[in-house]
């Protein structure tokens, strides 16, 4: 099983790159990269969950289901150990996606995202 925060890490890079380029308008799109990592760990509540543990134990470990929560299972198949350097591997992917979304936010120009807002408050009137 992979280490929770290499979950968290995966899961809100990925949240970070969809938000960043399928979703570029959101208003909140840090928000939306917490509840991504989050996402990506929901499959170990079975830790803390106070009931149904052991089925919710089962699941996790046999359901290929658990791969929709930011490929989970896979993770958890491909460092069986909690590698401390895989963790940090994926904690560097999170890092590359917020400096990628960071210098796409920064680069568009002032006159193309006042005018988008403009465009999408007019269509918000109708």
């Amino acid at each position: 099983m992979s280490i929770a925060i290499g979950h968290f890490a995966f899961g809100a890079a990925m949240t970070t790159l969809v938000v960043t380029f399928l979703v570029p308008t959101d208003r909140y799109p840090r928000t939306i990269v917490l509840f991504g990592g989050g996402w990506a760990m929901l499959p170990d509540f079975h830790w803390i969950s106070p009931i149904a543990a052991e089925r919710l134990r089962e699941l996790h470990q046999t359901s290929a289901l658990t791969d929709i929560f930011w490929l989970h299972r896979t993770w958890d198949r491909l460092d069986p150990t909690d590698s401390k350097p895989i963790a940090a591997g994926l904690l560097a992917v999170l890092f590359v996606a917020t400096a990628i979304a960071e210098r796409r936010e920064y680069r568009v120009p002032r006159s193309v995202e006042t005018t988008y807002r403009e465009y999408l408050d007019l269509e918000s009137d109708d």
